[in-house]
């Protein structure tokens, strides 16, 4: 059982991932033409897009948090492990912790920005003279939580499934 819900986690995380890609790429395509565009009326007529730092801000924003699930997802971010096992039980128990705290603390991080999105919807501020307010950025960042939140939890599930003494089958990509 736990090992079948792992296994669906690990299938969605997987499509998402691709479209995640894809708008990775959209994000820095649109960036980089965007600031060439302006660089380039800046130096031959004189003018520059009012619009192009703050938009360059946001989707640099996106790119930042689908580059963090990205690194949750293939388990590459940031951490110094003190203890490692060879034994599977001790090592999934040892991981396991942590992943608990990760989890509890982006569940906390989401509260607050239920609550900033909420906030900022009764206060609505435009960023650019395009149609882009603050609780866009904010809804964005509630989407990139939670699906890092998604690959913690595979983690955790993965960890869980060590502990249980269930193998993950090579089939799977593990998180």
């Amino acid at each position: 059982m736990l090992y079948q819900i792992y296994k669906s986690l690990v299938k969605l995380s997987d499509s998402l991932f691709f479209v995640e890609k894809i708008l990775l790429f959209i994000a820095v395509f649109v960036v980089v033409l965007v600031n060439f565009a302006n660089v380039c009326l800046r130096y031959f007529a004189s003018y520059s897009l009012n619009y192009c730092e703050t938009l360059s801000v946001v989707l640099f924003m996106f790119m930042v948090l689908i580059g963090a699930n990205i690194s949750v997802k293939t388990d590459n971010e940031i951490k110094i492990e003190f203890f490692k096992s060879k034994d599977p039980f001790k090592d999934g128990l040892i991981h396991f912790i942590p992943d608990i705290i990760s989890i509890i603390a982006i569940i906390v991080c989401l509260f607050g920005l239920f609550d900033t999105v909420e906030a900022v919807m009764r206060n609505k501020q435009r960023l650019t003279p395009l149609p882009l307010y603050t609780y866009h950025v904010y809804i964005v960042m509630i989407v990139g939580f939670f699906l890092v939140l998604l690959d913690r939890l595979i983690i955790a599930l993965k960890h869980l499934c060590q502990i249980c003494g269930i193998e993950i089958k090579d089939e799977v990509k593990s998180a």
